[in-house]
């Protein structure tokens, strides 16, 4: 389903990062350029592989990006939720989708083509910058990823990611927060066994500072995870 009321599409993608420092009137020419598209739980919106032609904003809900290994094995390489980009490099170059996005829960984005980006582009050139500004943070991400494979144990990284996700939910300060991720995709975020991440977590639940459900983790103790990580 999608729409194509470009006030309302404006209202939507207004305070996301990628367009919060630029002019009214440049997030509504762009606005206008895009739709809203809405995905059911589980629904794909584009498989590794396939053309890279567009820009996902997500405005409400959680996708999964994930790749497949030459064996076949799945690894789940970002949840991502409200605000956040998805397809961006398709922006940049006409090469395939380097990856898999899945919508986790009921989702909604705003979808823009590479052709009108361009097209709004070249006419707002400053508009380039937040592009820029958007690229520079997913690689400072990647960096901080790295630096903590390579430095930190798996409590603290584990922790450290728990928060992570839970600053992508909505929630009341000061309430519990209950992050959908499975046990699995936390291991495969991580480059760890389930296993492995099982047990880390049972501690963590021992300690009372989450609980664990089927396919959630709730945080309970956030400056208890805090101090770990």
């Amino acid at each position: 389903m999608q729409d194509r009321d470009p006030n309302a599409n404006a209202a939507y993608i207004r305070d996301v990062p990628l367009l919060a420092r630029l002019p009214d009137e440049d997030v509504s020419l762009l606005a206008a350029r895009g739709r809203v598209k809405r995905f059911s739980a589980g629904a794909t919106l584009f498989h590794e592989g396939d053309a890279g032609d567009s820009l996902y904003v997500v405005i409400d809900g959680r996708i999964r990006i994930s790749r497949l290994s030459g064996s076949g094995a799945e690894a789940t390489l970002a949840i991502v939720g409200k605000g956040d980009c998805v397809g961006e490099f398709a922006l940049l170059d006409s090469r395939p989708r380097s990856a898999t996005a899945t919508a986790q829960t009921a989702t909604r984005t705003f979808v823009v083509s590479r052709d009108d980006f361009r097209d709004w582009v070249r006419q707002r050139p400053e508009a380039s910058l937040a592009l820029l500004e958007t690229l520079s943070l997913r690689l400072r991400r990647t960096d901080e990823a790295i630096t903590d494979l390579m430095f930190l144990d798996l409590p603290h990284r584990l922790a450290k990611h728990l928060l992570t996700l839970a600053a992508s939910v909505e929630a009341q300060p000061g309430r519990r927060v209950r992050i959908q991720v499975t046990q699995g995709e936390l291991a495969s975020m991580l480059g760890v066994s389930r296993e492995s991440v099982n047990k880390q977590l049972n501690q963590f639940a021992r300690d009372g500072w989450i609980t664990i459900s089927r396919g959630a983790v709730t945080i309970d103790d956030g400056e208890a995870l805090r101090l770990m990580a």
